[in-house]
This record gives C-alpha cells, sequence and structure tokens, in this order.
C-alpha cells in the first residue's frame, strides 16, 4: 500500500504545474480518509487496500476525462470510494453470502462521515485555540508531539523536571480543550 509519502514523493518528480502533480497532491492529502472509507465500509484492510487500489485507478481514469476542474477532490474521491467498496461488498455479499446490506453501508458511511467532518472542525478550531497560546507553549507542545522524544528529554532540553513539563503539558491541554468547547459551543472568545 503506498504511503502518503511515497504518493508526496511523487508528485516532487512531476512538472510541479501539470494536473497529474495537483492530482497526486490531492490523492495524497485524502488518502487516508480514502482508506478510512473503504475500510469503514469492506470491514478488514486486505478488502480496503483492494478498493483502495481500483479507487485510485478509477479517479485518474474519471480525472482524465473530467473537462471542469473538480471543486472539493476529498468529496468526490470519497464518493467514489463509497460506490466501489458497495460494490466489493455486494460481490463478496454473492460469493460468501455475507454482509451488510446497501442501507446498512450507507448508515455507517453516514455516521463515519458525520464523525470525520466534526474531527476536521475540531482540527480547525484547534489551530485558531494554538494560535492564540504563547509562543513559548507552542513551542513546548510542538517540541514535545511532533518530535520522537520523550518528556525527560525535553524536560532536559529545557533545563526543567519531567514532572514541571508534564503539569506545564496538562495545563495546556486543559486550556485548549476548554477553548475548543467554548469555540464549538458558542463564540469567538478566549
Amino acid at each position: 500500500m503506498p504511503t502518503s509519502r511515497d504518493l508526496s514523493e511523487l508528485t516532487e518528480s512531476m512538472n510541479e504545474s501539470s494536473w497529474q502533480a495537483e492530482f497526486v497532491r490531492e490523492l495524497a492529502e485524502n488518502y487516508c480518509h480514502l482508506y478510512a472509507c473503504a475500510l469503514t465500509v469492506v470491514g478488514n484492510r486486505d478488502d480496503a487496500n483492494d478498493v483502495i487500489q481500483e479507487v485510485c485507478v478509477v479517479l485518474w481514469k474519471k480525472k482524465c476525462e473530467e473537462v471542469e476542474e473538480i471543486l472539493n477532490f476529498r468529496k468526490w474521491a470519497c464518493s467514489i470510494t463509497f460506490i466501489l467498496a458497495k460494490a466489493h461488498v455486494r460481490q463478496r455479499r454473492r460469493h460468501h453470502g455475507m454482509g451488510f446490506n446497501d442501507e446498512a453501508l450507507a448508515r455507517i458511511v453516514q455516521a463515519r462521515s458525520a464523525g470525520s467532518e466534526l474531527f476536521e472542525l475540531r482540527r480547525d478550531v484547534l489551530r485558531g485555540c494554538l494560535a492564540k497560546l504563547a509562543v513559548e507553549d507552542r513551542k513546548l507542545l510542538f517540541d514535545c508531539y511532533q518530535d520522537d522524544v520523550s518528556l525527560l528529554e525535553v524536560a532536559k532540553r529545557k533545563g526543567r523536571t519531567a514532572t514541571a513539563i508534564y503539569s506545564k503539558l496538562k495545563r495546556l491541554r486543559q486550556q485548549l480543550s476548554a477553548c475548543i468547547q467554548r469555540q464549538l459551543g458558542k463564540g469567538d472568545d478566549w
């Protein structure tokens, strides 16, 4: 299964102004969402991998045929993923006599889609809340969560105890959580 990194490297090797590079960039950005959609419908990784391979081919062919620009790549690609995953489940049901009916599959995907949209909304709100933090607090969060380092290593670099760093992180997480709840709940104040 190709990773987002593989797709990104492919994009860099293409002419940056070509529609092919744009397609691969969009596919790389949305690959995890498409895989999650397929996995939600088919229920196991092997089948999801099979579906995603077919999805990539179909998306490419459809993109080659399109004359108009696709406004929402993720929505377009997810709808195709759902159709192909549903066809895969139908085929499996015919051969093995098991699987969800179309209505159940539609409800599963609808629930997953709503959860995904909420996740995206929360992530956008989190970005805004992070921007409101002091620069030093943001740096501490990124040092602790972006790098593959232990809390003890961060504490040593900062000249503080691990307990102090842990306490600070706990306060920052609580502050961010409260900010997200406020943003989602009512308004724009911190």
